[in-house]
């Protein structure tokens, strides 16, 4: 049992590692430091956040070893079954994207980062779009407190799986097959993140194609479901990675906010930077991981944080924010597309609709001479 809950640890510290290497991607600086400046209403209203308390120790047994979670147990396994993968299928038989519509059939990079960003919002209207999106698991020790916390507040979001934790028929692995299936059964969405996070830019080809397949192979057998949404380890991709996309009619999901949670342990500290980006870009496509007990808190503060400024379409030029599941964001977002070219062009944009809304710097008092 330690063994196996050691080696789950190491894969989990080598995400840790890799996940934000050469990460340019959003713009989580502009965000950040405009809600220190400004000192938003929104964040002032939030007061101080109480100190959160974090463990992470696994239950120990009587033999020193380390035993699975009790939130989730094992049933039998079933056998491994080979599915054709859609590109070994007739494209007409290939399943519609229902209920999200398709958006970037072809798997265009620059295209997914400004779908990431959402609609656009309609002049005077206060109703700010917000969906939850978790990398890196399923996690035994961690994913479960996520799921009880989305759950509580009645928000379906999207999971990006890793699929070695699924392969295998040691006892871990068949208890997280499990709760990747349940993930689904309480009616979240979950997408592929490779077979093991590897940065599909710097591998063979041959290797691209074993990360995604695999991994896809890995999801079906958990949960019945190939997993049709794809998010490419970092947010990169080069054109054979898009080539084998597009083939595999995958719908390319990044992301607008982040954490950084991979590379920061302070829950505090991380949901103050999350509010200082809603409150910038107006909403977005959360990015959080399910491996991290510190994640977990800071999802706990996000969520309370948004229910307290929850959207009233009652007083619809008042800001607020409405917590939506992926395929409603999406559905969203083709009904209002950004009239940008680019995400580069919509930063600019943000950029100078905020400096004009920064109230006047007060002038420095000047100093009366003795002399």
């Amino acid at each position: 049992m330690a063994r196996l809950f050691g080696g789950a640890l190491l894969a989990a510290a080598a995400l840790v590692v890799g996940s934000w290497v050469g990460l340019g991607k959003p713009s989580y600086e502009q965000g950040s430091a405009w809600a220190e400046k400004t000192g938003s209403e929104a964040l002032a209203r939030t007061g101080a956040a109480k100190a959160l308390a974090v463990k992470a120790a696994p239950v120990e047994t009587a033999d020193g070893g380390a035993d699975l979670p009790s939130s989730v147990t094992e049933t039998d396994s079933q056998p491994d079954e080979r599915v054709a993968l859609p590109h070994e299928t007739d494209p007409a038989s290939v399943p519609a994207m229902e209920p999200w519509p398709s958006l970037n059939p072809e798997a265009d990079l620059q295209k997914a980062w400004l779908l990431a960003e959402g609609p656009a919002r309609k002049p005077k209207s206060g109703r700010r779009l917000v969906t939850l999106t978790f990398d890196d698991g399923p996690f035994l020790e961690t994913t479960p407190a996520v799921l009880k916390l989305l759950a509580r507040y009645k928000v379906h979001a999207t999971f990006f799986a890793v699929g070695q934790y699924l392969e295998g028929e040691d006892k871990r692995s068949r208890v997280t097959r499990n709760l990747l299936k349940r993930v689904v059964d309480e009616g979240h969405l979950v997408g592929n993140h490779t077979l093991d996070h590897q940065l599909l830019t710097t591998i063979s080809h041959t290797r691209v194609l074993e990360q995604i397949d695999r991994s896809a192979a890995a999801i079906e057998r958990a949960t019945g479901k190939y997993p049709y949404l794809f998010r490419p380890p970092y947010g990169q991709l080069d054109d054979f990675g898009r080539k084998a996309a597009q083939e595999r009619h995958l719908d390319l999901m990044l992301w607008s906010v982040e954490a950084r949670d991979m590379v920061r342990d302070d829950p505090q500290e991380m949901f103050r930077d999350l509010m200082g980006q809603l409150v910038y870009k107006e909403g977005g496509i959360v990015l959080l991981h399910d491996i991290r007990f510190s994640s977990v808190a800071t999802l706990r503060e996000l969520l309370a944080w948004l229910k307290l400024h929850k959207y009233d379409p009652q007083k619809p030029s008042r800001p607020g924010y409405e917590i939506v599941d992926l395929p409603t964001y999406l559905r969203e977002t083709q009904a209002a597309p950004m009239p940008y070219a680019n995400r580069e062009e919509l930063d600019k944009a943000r950029e100078r609709a905020h400096d004009k809304s920064r109230p006047p710097a007060a002038p420095e008092s000047r100093r009366v001479s003795r002399r």
